[in-house]
């Protein structure tokens, strides 16, 4: 059965293993983007528009690929629906 991990394109540090699936790997990502920006803000710095070139990878008995090339944007909001506004 085939796991994934993220790892920092450019450092090439595992951040996070053993996920089970791609859903898992969506709510990894979530908590990354969460935890950096807590650490930015407890350090009273914001995240200034950082962006993260991160891997995900399928490790299949001892075998690793790239599956998927991720960005993670850093303080930046989500954008609004204008039309759900109030």
């Amino acid at each position: 059965m085939p796991s994934y991990q993220l790892r920092d394109t450019a450092t090439r540090q595992l951040l996070a293993h053993g996920v089970a699936d791609y859903a898992a790997v969506e709510a990894a990502l979530d908590r990354l983007d969460d935890e950096l920006e807590h650490d930015l803000a407890a350090n009273g710095e914001g995240a200034g528009h950082i962006r993260l070139r991160l891997d995900v990878e399928k490790v299949t008995a001892d075998v690793t690929e790239t599956v998927e090339h991720h960005v993670l944007l850093l303080g930046v909001d989500d954008p609004v629906d204008l039309m759900r506004a109030p």
